[in-house]
């Protein structure tokens, strides 16, 4: 048996991405109504949304925090379309995070500080590899469950 899952990395890495960019959506849309882009020169809109996600404290640590559970979210998802190995298939699922968090980091084309950027493609995959791990321990409780009910 292969230990990898192509699929189940590829979809969890998949559900990673989009679910971060779906959840992520409310708070920019937030941020750009903050910030009146009416008012804002067209060469400046850039610099004002930045000031706006990284000038407000919650906004910022919600939007991270959602970003990082919906690792979890992936990284869960991969394991459990894997069925097998699922701590590996788990943390692989960040493949697609890193590479994109890798691409952001050398085009510099994002608001989040250098030091946060690089934690971020630090920290995937380990908050992928949790998912892996919750998703193996739910497996494990359920094989116990369905053995102490015969």
């Amino acid at each position: 048996m292969r230990a990898i899952s192509i699929k189940g990395v590829l979809i969890g890495g998949i559900v990673d991405i989009a679910s971060s960019f779906l959840l992520g959506l409310p708070f920019a849309i937030y941020v750009i109504l903050k910030v009146q882009l009416a008012h804002t020169p067209p060469d400046q809109v850039g610099a004002a949304v930045k000031a706006a996600t990284l000038g407000s404290a919650p906004i910022y640590l919600a939007q991270l925090a959602v970003g990082m559970a919906c690792s979890v979210l992936g990284g869960y998802v991969a394991a459990t379309l894997a069925k097998h190995h699922e701590l590996l298939n788990g943390a692989l699922a960040s493949i697609l995070c890193v590479l994109l968090g890798i691409y952001v980091l050398t085009t510099r084309n994002d608001p989040h500080p250098m030091y946060v950027q690089i934690s971020l493609v630090v920290i995937s995959p380990a908050l992928s590899l949790l998912g892996g791990y919750l998703r193996l321990r739910s497996k494990r409780h359920g094989i116990k469950e369905t053995q102490t009910e015969s």
